[in-house]
């Protein structure tokens, strides 16, 4: 797998074991959360092909993954569709006379059908979960959307669809494929068989070729949540066994090792320049490094880490946001992904269960070697949610980490079984007693919905008045626990946690810890050290920040720039 840039589009070229290939297939993401959460899949999809025999270039498009940021307001349909035929210009200059296929996955199966009905060269068309048209998937996209500022288009979880682009997607149809009846189509999808049958039948009649259309149910998972996602192994299987039928016979040969032009790797930005990298054992880890263009006297690098199972662009692209914002200031940063996300080796197939693993903390410290080998020594480490958990216990073990910033952890230990071992787990931390926010009982106590149901003898009391005493004794025995002696116990998973952090505190690590102000990680933390978590505002270089109106991974644009300019802050103090 080699990292490859070309006209703002950042990509993985994925190539069989010795380089060689005479057919190569450009492969097209869906759009925001859906492609995000299908990364890890569709790397595993891209490392079947190549070991078929052929090379895949899996693409991000313009303003998404970590290719480059597209103005407000454009319209970015007309650039995700430049991007895939950049892609197959790219591969036309570097492997020519090398076949040329593209495969899709929901947008990205509309933007395929697009382009490869325009491109004579494309020799056959791979559509995963395609929608039948813009206009559909615009629908759909609505129904869970909120309305953007001004009404100009919409936010999906993070991702802004404007009005220009929105009408740029509605005018995408997979009835577009009648321009080129000559090009091999096969559909795959979950649902909604039927319209494609008549679409392919359609085709067919107007004197097409091969448009076949079958049902595959396991590719309903590539829409689960990332660390839940797995390889749709019967689609995968199928796909891969009908394009490696395809296009080779007669094409020409394509080596990695011998590319007619050199294969670029750096993304020229205002702000820096950023390159893919491979570490650790057997390159086993993938990063991008970005550099900020001004060297600083004292470099500071920041190392960002995996938000759950989201590869290392991270949730509606902020973790590519604080990396480019951090070098505007002259601050350099690795975004990672670590074992068993993103684009990690060996792409994980199943489930990605190492999210809370001790395996994991293994991880940072190659992140880290990598770092001091490139001259940056002490950087700061930042992480969301899981990323922060990892950061915390990396930083337990590690001397070289220069601060630790902490958003939204949802737990400072975890005791549990493997996370995402079973269905039922919903990615809470397990407790050893039920940890809740006071004011949530009080919220609940004087709500006239509580006293209804209480009346229509529809409330556990028992159950809720023994929640309610787990937790005020749980609170009680950990405010006592952080003025016992050292050795003496009393509440054992407060024990832990405040040793945790008494520890990093005894070697003046600088630490921030970042909450929205509601969100539940501020259980554990008021449960262990007190409102707003006073009781840690005692230790040396440790801050408490509660960020008003938040959501857990800091979704609004407005809270995202909040977010970076506290880490902005943080950075620079914590180097002084």
């Amino acid at each position: 797998m080699k990292s490859v840039v070309f006209s703002g589009c950042h990509a993985q070229l994925h190539t069989p074991a010795d380089g060689v290939f005479r057919h190569l297939v450009v492969l097209c993401n869906a759009f925001g959360g859906e492609g995000l959460y299908a990364h890890r899949a569709l790397c595993v999809l891209a490392e079947d092909m190549a070991t078929a025999g052929m090379a895949a270039l899996h693409l991000d498009y313009p303003g998404l993954g970590d290719s480059v940021d597209l103005p407000p307001g454009v319209d970015a349909t007309q650039e995700w569709l430049a991007g895939v035929r950049a892609a197959l210009a790219w591969a036309r200059r570097h492997f020519p006379g090398v076949a040329l296929s593209l495969c899709g996955h929901r947008l990205g199966a509309l933007l395929a059908a697009e382009v490869a009905s325009t491109e004579p060269d494309v020799q056959a068309l791979l559509l995963l979960s395609p929608p039948q048209s813009g206009r559909h998937l615009v629908r759909e996209l609505q129904l869970t959307a909120l309305p953007a500022p001004q009404g100009d288009g919409f936010y999906l979880y993070g991702w802004w669809l404007a009005n220009s682009t929105l009408a740029g997607l509605q005018a995408l149809d997979l009835g577009c494929l009648s321009r080129r009846p000559s090009l091999a189509v096969q559909v795959l999808t979950e649902a909604g068989v039927r319209g494609l049958v008549k679409l392919g039948q359609a085709h067919v009649q107007a004197g097409g070729a091969e448009f076949d259309v079958h049902e595959m149910p396991d590719l309903a998972g590539l829409r689960a949540e990332p660390h839940l996602v797995e390889a749709a192994e019967a689609a995968f299987a199928c796909g891969v066994q009908w394009l490696a039928l395809r296009g080779a016979s007669g094409a020409g040969v394509g080596s990695l090792h011998a590319p007619a032009l050199p294969l670029a790797s750096d993304l020229h930005l205002p702000q820096g320049l950023e390159s893919g990298c491979r570490f650790g054992p057997g390159g086993a880890y993938f990063g991008i490094v970005c550099r900020p263009h001004e060297v600083q006297p004292d470099p500071r690098c920041v190392l960002i880490l995996n938000t759950g199972g989201n590869p290392r662009s991270g949730h509606h692209r902020l973790s590519v946001a604080l990396a480019r914002a951090l070098a505007a200031v002259g601050v350099a940063s690795l975004r990672v992904d670590a074992t068993g996300i993103g684009d990690a080796l060996p792409a994980v197939r199943g489930r990605s269960l190492a999210l809370y693993s001790a395996a994991s903390l293994v991880d940072v410290s190659h992140a880290l070697n990598w770092l001091e080998g490139q001259g940056w020594v002490h950087p700061v480490v930042f992480g969301i949610c899981s990323g922060g958990y990892l950061g915390l216990h990396a930083a337990a073990r590690e001397t070289r980490m220069g601060g630790l910033v902490m958003v939204n952890p949802q737990s400072f230990l975890w005791d549990g079984p493997v996370f995402g071992s079973e269905p039922s787990v919903d990615g809470g931390a397990p407790a050893e007693v039920e940890i809740q926010q006071l004011s949530h009982y009080r919220r609940v106590l004087f709500s006239g919905d509580f006293w209804q149901r209480l009346l229509r003898a529809e409330v556990a009391v028992a159950g809720v008045l023994r929640q309610v005493s787990r937790a005020l004794w749980f609170r009680f025995t950990a405010a006592l626990q952080a003025h016992l002696p050292a050795g003496w116990v009393l509440a054992p998973r407060a024990a832990k946690v405040q040793a945790l952090f008494s520890g990093l505190a005894k070697r003046r690590m600088p630490l921030l810890l970042v909450y929205a102000d509601t969100d539940p990680g501020l259980n554990e933390l008021q449960a262990c050290f007190g409102p707003c978590g006073r009781r840690l505002l005692t230790y040396p270089g440790t801050g408490v920040q509660l960020v008003r109106g938040a959501d857990h991974t800091f979704t609004g644009p407005a809270d995202s720039e909040n977010l970076i300019q506290i880490v902005r802050q943080f950075v620079s103090s914590s180097s002084t």
